[in-house]
């Protein structure tokens, strides 16, 4: 029962709780997350069957040595890390899962900080759009070049916005008083 497995798995930035739960289904299969491309390949180790909570992140100071050890001293171990998110990891205990962030202005600031990022992200799109020379531009690239280019341009700009409001959303949400 050695060995790894691949699995392709897509997520969107919003959905912390989604990719959550499937890694622990995965571990209660026996499948340990091993690591995660950006092409939303993930990599997993075959191993007994666990019940193993894991965490995601997207931590504003993860080259920070202080911040890995504080992680590790609070019982979570890295699983993985792709383009700045972390999946941490630790075994849930009498079937209760941990959380990593314990109150909700932490949670606030994660989700920020991954707005910023996608906006951030979100900027050179924008820009090539409103600044470039577009019919000069494609002019000058070939169709074998051109067709690849244009996919993966659309798929940007149906995937930005759409991340972009639901963070906002996500965010929103928390921010709002709990109704009483």
């Amino acid at each position: 029962m050695s060995g790894t497995v691949s699995r392709f798995k897509f997520f969107f930035a919003h959905q912390d709780e989604e990719q959550e739960a499937w890694l622990r289904s995965m571990a209660q299969q026996g499948l340990h997350l091993l690591k995660v491309n950006p092409f939303c390949f993930w990599t997993f180790r075959r191993g007994a069957p666990a019940d193993v909570v894991y965490r995601v992140d997207f931590p504003r100071n993860s080259r920070d040595p202080d911040f890995a050890q504080l992680m590790q001293d609070a019982g979570w171990s890295l699983a993985a890390t792709t383009v700045g998110w972390h999946y941490w990891r630790t075994e849930a205990v009498r079937g209760a899962a941990p959380e990593l962030f314990s109150d909700t202005e932490s949670k606030l600031r994660n989700f920020r900080h991954r707005l910023g990022a996608f906006i951030a992200c979100a900027m050179p799109l924008f820009v090539v759009f409103v600044v470039t020379d577009k019919q000069r531009a494609l002019e000058q690239l070939s169709l074998p070049f051109l067709l690849p280019l244009l996919a993966a341009l659309l798929l940007w700009v149906l995937v930005m916005p759409y991340t972009i409001v639901q963070l906002m959303r996500k965010i929103r949400k928390l921010s709002s008083p709990l109704p009483g």
